[in-house]
């Protein structure tokens, strides 16, 4: 890996606050509540501070790192490979292109909301149209939400969907029967 950009560092803190606050939220806390956990008191780590560190507009030590993948029973070494993938591979900050066909197709749960928007995106699409679509990163957030999974995660299930098309299947696809 080359030395990262200002801007790459900004999504790496951006991706890894992301995964923190999913963390505590998989756990069922308030931030207060994680505070409490943590055992710190009220002038060692504010609330406005965990904030900061989930909107990622404040870097965490290694050491409060540790401290806060503890609380949330998180092995830190997999929410840095996380939030790693998702600001230095290409897939964050940045465009990720989707299979329609694959997505209109998919009978993976965590994208049962958004393969009716695929399934008319393939309907919609001209024959000699590609059956992809580019997404950045505000639409990937957006459908992240619609679906109730992190951007990560519905990233890495995008990537499942790669498939190869056939040209009975995309005939298939293009035709109004879906």
């Amino acid at each position: 890996m080359n030395t990262p950009t200002s801007d790459q560092l900004d999504q790496f803190a951006h991706a890894l606050g992301e995964l923190l606050r999913s963390a505590r939220r998989e756990r069922g806390w308030t931030r207060k509540q994680m505070r409490a956990a943590m055992c710190v008191g009220d002038d060692e780590l504010s609330l406005q501070t965990l904030a900061s560190y989930e909107l990622g507009t404040r870097r965490l030590s290694v050491e409060r790192l540790i401290e806060v993948c503890a609380v949330l029973k998180k092995q830190p070494d997999e929410l840095l490979r996380r939030a790693t993938t998702l600001a230095f591979s290409g897939h964050y900050g940045t465009r990720i292109t989707v299979d329609l066909l694959g997505l209109a197709h998919t009978t993976d749960p965590r994208l049962r909301p958004l393969r009716r928007w695929a399934q008319v995106r393939t309907q919609q699409s001209p024959a000699e149209r590609a059956l992809v679509e580019e997404l950045d990163a505000t639409a990937l957030s957006a459908m992240a939400d619609i679906a109730a999974i992190t951007e990560y995660d519905l990233v890495k299930a995008l990537q499942e969907l790669r498939i190869p098309h056939d040209p009975i299947r995309l005939a298939d696809a293009i035709s109004p029967a879906l």
